[in-house]
Parts: C-alpha cells; sequence; structure tokens
C-alpha cells in the first residue's frame, strides 16, 4: 500500500514542474501589449530583377580599347530581412580566344596587363551600379546595407599575381546614394 501511494506521489510530480508561461503572453496577464519585431518593407521582385539586369548591360556595354567586358554569369540580388541587399556576379575582364593557340609567356603577359588595365573600369562601373541601387531601393531605411560581389574568372593558366579573386563594394543605402561605398578585394 504503502508502495502505490508513493508512485502515486512520484507520477504527480511532473504536474508541479511544468514550465510557467510568461505573464505578458498569458490571457490573463494584464493589459500590456505583446512586443513584436518590426519588418523592414520589401523591395518589389520587379526592381531587384530590373537592378540585375541594369548590371548585366552596364558590363556587357562596357568596352576597353575595342574588346567588351564578359559576362559569365548573370546577377542575381536577393534581400536579407533587417539588413539589406545583396547583388552577386561573375565577371571576365576581357575574352580571350584561345583556340588552337599555344600559351606562351609573352600571350600570358599580354593577357594579365590587359586585365589590369581593366581592372579601373570595372570597379567604376560597380561604384555606379551601387548608386543605382541606393537610388531604386527606397523602401528599405537608408541604415540597411546594399552589397554588389563580383567573382573575376581567370583561366587556369593565368598569371593572377596582384589580381582579386573577388571585389566587394558595401555601403548603406544613404552613402551608396551619394557615391560614399567601401571597397574590398579579396
Amino acid at each position: 500500500m504503502q508502495c502505490v501511494a508513493a508512485f502515486a506521489l512520484v507520477s504527480l510530480m511532473p504536474a508541479w514542474a511544468q514550465i510557467a508561461t510568461p505573464q505578458a503572453l498569458t490571457a490573463s496577464a494584464s493589459n500590456a501589449p505583446v512586443v513584436t519585431a518590426q519588418k523592414a518593407p520589401r523591395v518589389p521582385m520587379q526592381t531587384i530583377r530590373e537592378l540585375e539586369r541594369n548590371f548585366n548591360g552596364r558590363v556587357r556595354a562596357t568596352v576597353v580599347t575595342d574588346q567588351p567586358l564578359d559576362l559569365v554569369g548573370d546577377t542575381r540580388g536577393i534581400q536579407l530581412e533587417n539588413y539589406g541587399i545583396v547583388f552577386t556576379t561573375e565577371v571576365s575582364l576581357g575574352v580571350v580566344n584561345l583556340f588552337g593557340q599555344t600559351i606562351t609567356k609573352e600571350l600570358a603577359e599580354r593577357v594579365h596587363k590587359m586585365r589590369l588595365d581593366r581592372m579601373p573600369v570595372l570597379k567604376a562601373a560597380m561604384k555606379e551600379m551601387m548608386r543605382s541601387m541606393g537610388t531604386a531601393c527606397t523602401q528599405i531605411p537608408s541604415d540597411q546595407q546594399l552589397i554588389l560581389a563580383v567573382r573575376l574568372y581567370y583561366g587556369s593558366w593565368e598569371d593572377t599575381t596582384g589580381m582579386p579573386a573577388q571585389i566587394v563594394m558595401k555601403a548603406d543605402r544613404a552613402s551608396a546614394v551619394k557615391g560614399i561605398v567601401e571597397m574590398e578585394e579579396r
């Protein structure tokens, strides 16, 4: 009999160990409002797609010494809630047709110089894209971030000394509109 009473008492213990509900969330709590996080406004997908096409076109239209920059992958943009908007793409700093050619040291040096000469042109196009992003994305708060990351394509045979693998430009929306951006080469 004592064993049954002890078992009944032990089986009721979890009832006393229930987790209490926070007062602010219970119906019997005071009339204090429940605080929820504010979501930042969304930039319409149409605006993001227009910016993607804008940058694709800008890269394709950038011609240096009779040769355009080469867009390897289309630009893609995403909005990250309460952070900002990120755009990424992949670019080659010039089309090099090596079909049937032997890659000589002179050719490799000429391609390397060509790519070095084109780097400032790409950076200027990226900076202008940052301005366009800041101007077009007025739905987000001025302190949210805009990021444009461009990966650079190189052939396996190329000398990439002094060349970044990617360029990342970043600014809050208010700074991007003014053309004030941080740039990082990786």
